[in-house]
């Protein structure tokens, strides 16, 4: 099998090929990126025979419409979506084939409500509906995402094996892909928590959905060709829960360093990340994102005071500094750049 990811940045796309019938597979291609992909498969002597889209997009604009016009390829869609043009719809446990190379159909509602992920023989493509490590997940509360619904979804995954590969549709943080197995251990989407704990967190850290987010939304519902006339920001992990930290308060490394000010620091990571190589901070607490929620009433000694929140990058801290505002802490900051910001200014880390 042939299996490349496409593109620079943080949205991704995947080349799926058989290199015997040499038919090929784009998933999730990006309008605007068209001609670079199918050079991409005329230098390789593929031809392109499905465009895949795993969900309605809310972060970029969708190039499936476009390619299926230029290659006659089909534009593959949960039967759910609703966009104007796929035209093939497919079902849960659907399989779909590049040459020799399986596809089956996994529904994963929740980012949306047509969310699908794709299992081939090792590996699976996640699309919005898992990201890796503390990326979490996509967003449930843009249009069509729904809490309970994503909870139901993760239960599909209960019975893969731990060696299946984890590709997402967006990575912030620079990793390319993971397994199940790790995943079970660090994504705060995966730890166990019943249906009901799980809505109530979700909601707690919902954002309003940016304007620009609904267009594309609409955009992509029509199968739109054209990129102009859409602005989309560049940057910002807007796709995950928390993105954009919007209303959670930062303190950099540099001023927590030389804080005079008492301050309760509240590290949210596992505890193997806690011990592991980068370390801690001298007298942080320790409560894993996943068990805060119910841990609230450790903290409520600090109500009062200033507690500052650190994970590895920034998004686990930001998500609980969220919780934190939502149960009535009157001043909970999160450490921007997280551990990993902390070690490259060499800033001191207990270790071990």
């Amino acid at each position: 099998m042939i299996f490349e990811q496409l593109n620079d940045g943080n949205c991704r796309t995947y080349l799926i090929a058989s290199p015997d019938t040499h038919e090929a597979a784009l998933v999730d291609p990006l309008l605007g990126r068209e001609d670079h992909y199918l050079g991409v498969l005329r230098d390789r002597g593929l031809s392109l025979r499905m465009v895949l889209d795993t969900h309605v997009h809310a972060d970029h604009l969708s190039a499936c419409a476009l390619l299926r016009d230029r290659t006659r390829a089909e534009h593959v869609v949960h039967e759910q979506s609703r966009v104007a043009e796929g035209s093939l719809r497919v079902e849960e446990g659907r399989r779909i084939k590049v040459g020799a190379i399986p596809m089956d159909v996994l529904h994963t509602p929740g980012h949306t409500s047509d969310s699908m992920s794709l299992r081939l023989p090792d590996r699976l493509l996640t699309g919005d509906f898992l990201f890796l490590g503390e990326g979490g997940a996509g967003r449930t509360d843009l249009p069509g995402g729904d809490p309970g619904m994503h909870w139901d979804a993760l239960q599909k995954l209960q019975p893969l094996e731990d060696a299946l590969l984890v590709f997402p549709g967006h990575d912030y943080r620079g990793n390319t892909h993971s397994t199940l197995g790790e995943e079970r251990k660090r994504n705060p989407r995966l730890q166990p928590r019943s249906r009901g704990a799980y809505v109530a967190w979700l909601q707690g850290l919902q954002l309003p959905a940016a304007d620009w987010m609904k267009a594309v939304v609409m955009a992509n519902l029509a199968c739109t060709r054209n990129n102009k006339g859409i602005e989309i920001p560049l940057g910002g992990a807007v796709c995950e829960v928390g993105a954009g930290c919007s209303g959670v308060p930062q303190m950099t490394c540099e001023a927590l360093m030389s804080a005079q000010e008492p301050l309760v620091l509240l590290d949210v990571r596992n505890p193997d990340e806690f011990i592991g190589p980068l370390g801690h901070i001298e007298g942080a607490r320790l409560i894993p994102l996943p068990e805060l929620p119910r841990r609230l009433g450790e903290l409520e000694a600090f109500r009062d005071q200033p507690i500052i929140t650190i994970c590895k990058a920034g998004g686990r801290s930001n998500q609980a500094a969220t919780i934190l505002q939502e149960a009535g802490f009157a001043d909970a900051r999160s450490l921007a750049g997280g551990m990993g910001r902390w070690n490259q200014l060499e800033l001191p880390a207990a270790k071990g």
